[in-house]
């Protein structure tokens, strides 16, 4: 007596067009993540830049309250590369606490910001600081940001 097999009338495994279907949807999926992950990577860098210059306003805004008496003294635009804001840092001796102040916030705009630039304007005791920064290594195309802060450092005498 011979056992008697029955071939079922369709196949119970994949065919290669499923399989091809499967790895394509599979890919689009990866590339999705990977642009999300680049996207992702693009906005923390925009804001580790945001975040960089408000810390640096902070900063000059302490060294002022802390310096009352030469507030006039602060004024300063800040329009160059890093390697001559160092520069100016090693070679310069400053003559007054304001001086040293200006030569440091100098150096990290111009360092700390991609193509950093600032300006500070004091005037009736309120010191007002503008920057910017450029922001084409992140997007294409895009120009610059720009962060400008107010602050109250001395009242009317």
């Amino acid at each position: 007596m011979s056992a008697a097999y029955s071939t079922p009338a369709t196949s119970g495994g994949f065919s290669l067009l499923e399989v091809l279907i499967a790895v394509l949807i599979l890919a689009l999926g990866i590339l999705g993540a990977a642009s999300l992950q680049l996207s992702a990577l693009r906005y923390h860098a925009g804001s580790l830049h945001a975040t960089q210059a408000s810390l640096l306003a902070q900063d000059l805004f302490e060294r002022l309250r802390a310096n009352p008496e030469q507030l006039a003294a602060y004024s300063l635009t800040v329009d160059q590369r890093c390697a001559a804001a160092t520069a100016d840092l090693l070679t310069v001796v400053a003559q007054s606490i304001a001086e040293q102040d200006k030569i440091d916030f100098a150096r990290a705009v111009a360092c700390e910001l991609p193509e950093g630039r600032a300006r500070l304007s004091v005037s009736d005791g309120i010191a007002t600081i503008s920057l910017r920064w450029s922001e084409a290594r992140q997007f294409v195309g895009a120009g610059e940001a720009e962060m400008e802060v107010s602050a109250l450092i001395r009242g009317a005498p």
